[in-house]
């Protein structure tokens, strides 16, 4: 971490930059959008051999069991993986990062979003879910031609990364047109973010999709299976948004289901925010499996959280949305008990916060409460808290992972995994003194704290600066994009 002041260390002016207003202003400098690497080559940071990289001095929060949290210690990316952890790792040729001043941590895994949100950000604060329903899935998002689609897939997906999220399930529910998909996933691909692509249905007629829809999932999807995912194993890979038993008959559920086993693909699924009832349907469908995540899930029973759990499911909860939309109390505590895997997601930023800092937070604490209710109305004091700040940053980290899939791949620092690492500064007024690292990451870091933040061993930030090419130049057509789609649709 280079301690100097000012922009000029990376040997480009501060003129170059794209500067976003916020509480510290972002800058924004060039990337090479086909590799993901930074180009500030005049740091003395960055000489060496770029696929090699040493993380040098850091406190290491590893997420792993079997590591812990490791103190003045280094760790050694090659080839895109971290190939090792010591206390001192001498690789002379290999370029260097200072972590003396960070704690470094896997990066955050954002179960859940609708990605191309990003360009009607700020919109939806005051909306209930059926206005949201009615709103943004029966107008907005007909307005979305395919240059829309890529804007706000490439602007949110690179404002998870300067939150210090590195892989996101992107559920894309305005597949209007083989274009808008493509356009949508190219977007993505120019972020240089690692996703799981899920696609989903259209956007443009929310009667035929979403009310008892009778219409089965579109056939692109082999499409893209063939042409735009032939890997399962890369950066992007793909995943099927279903609509689910809520907003689709028995018959489209089978057969959407169906299809993505064939594909060899897991599907995402929004339910029990209308109600009870879709797990159970599910069951008695023989649908249930370990390829199901489930969204929300807020009004489902108890027998439905352990069919979740004894299926191998995941239930991705977005608290922060949940809670204003009138969906229900986020159901960590039922997901956690019912064996299932929980993980922890933000939905929509056309309403509330884009970073994981602050839906971890709200999960947590939200469940502490409602663990602590009980003891509350005996008018008595609780003896201990009911979830610890370690199990909030599993939720975001390998939690995360496991619910995609990834877990084998991301989620923690475990050598062999793929280098996808951000790193808190801990020199900030809010961060300083830190003596636990868990707890500065949980409760007191946030987005103005993230100052470098690696996606397969590539820098994407550093030193508090985003480098994105693309992001740098179509800021404008992003303001423009997000002005007319809600003019189109009477909002603006």
């Amino acid at each position: 971490m280079n301690k100097q002041n000012g922009t000029e260390r990376h040997g480009i002016s501060r003129r170059n930059y794209l500067k976003f207003g916020s509480a510290t202003a972002l800058s924004i400098g060039a990337i090479d959008s086909a590799t993901a690497t930074a180009r500030p080559e005049s740091s003395d940071q960055h000489k060496g051999n770029p696929d090699r990289i040493v993380i040098k001095n850091g406190t290491l929060v590893t997420v792993d069991p079997d590591l812990g949290i490791l103190r003045d210690t280094d760790l050694l990316i090659a080839d895109g993986a971290i190939e090792r952890i010591d206390e001192s790792i001498d690789e002379p040729s290999a370029a260097h990062l200072d972590a003396e001043d960070a704690i470094v941590l896997p990066g955050f895994v954002n179960s859940h979003l609708h990605t191309w949100q990003a360009g009607v950000r700020g919109i939806a604060g005051n909306w209930s879910f059926s206005e949201y329903l009615e709103t943004m899935l029966g107008e907005i998002s007909r307005h979305y031609r395919p240059p829309d689609a890529y804007l706000g897939n490439l602007f949110g997906a690179v404002d998870q990364l300067n939150a210090g999220t590195t892989t996101i399930l992107d559920w894309f529910h305005i597949a209007n047109s083989p274009a808008h998909t493509d356009r949508a996933i190219d977007g993505l691909e120019d972020a240089g973010i690692r996703a799981v692509f899920a696609h989903g249905p259209p956007g443009d007629d929310s009667a035929t999709w979403w009310e008892d829809s009778t219409e089965s999932h579109p056939d692109d999807i082999r499409r893209l299976h063939r042409e735009r995912f032939p890997s399962a194993d890369g950066r992007l890979t793909l995943a099927m948004g279903i609509r689910g038993p809520d907003y689709s008959t028995d018959e489209v559920v089978t057969h959407d289901i169906e299809l993505a086993r064939e594909l060899g693909i897991p599907a995402s699924m929004h339910i029990g925010s209308l109600g009870p009832g879709g797990v159970a349907t599910l069951d008695e469908l023989g649908l249930l499996g370990d390829d199901l995540n489930y969204v929300h899930a807020n009004r489902l029973t108890r027998a439905e959280f352990d069919r979740i759990g004894d299926s191998g499911g995941s239930v991705s909860t977005t608290p922060e949305v949940e809670m204003q939309m009138g969906m229900g109390m986020p159901v960590l505590r039922e997901t956690i008990d019912g064996g299932a895997t929980p993980a922890v997601g933000v939905d929509i930023v056309s309403n509330v916060s884009s970073d994981l800092f602050t839906q971890t937070r709200t999960a947590l604490q939200v469940q502490r409460a409602l663990d602590a209710q009980p003891t509350v109305e005996q008018n008595e004091q609780i003896e201990t808290v009911s979830l610890s700040a370690r199990r909030a940053l599993e939720l975001a980290t390998i939690d995360g992972a496991r619910a995609l899939g990834l877990d084998d791949t991301i989620g923690s620092l475990t050598p062999g995994k793929r280098a996808d690492i951000t790193l808190v500064r801990t020199t900030d007024i809010n961060t300083t003194p830190v003596h636990d690292p868990v707890e500065t990451v949980v409760f007191q870091a946030g987005i103005a704290n993230i100052d470098t933040v690696l996606v397969d061993g590539r820098i994407v930030k550093k030193d508090g600066v985003l480098y994105n090419d693309p992001a740098r130049k179509h800021r404008d057509q992003l303001v423009q994009s997000g002005r007319r789609i809600l003019r189109e649709s009477d909002l603006y």
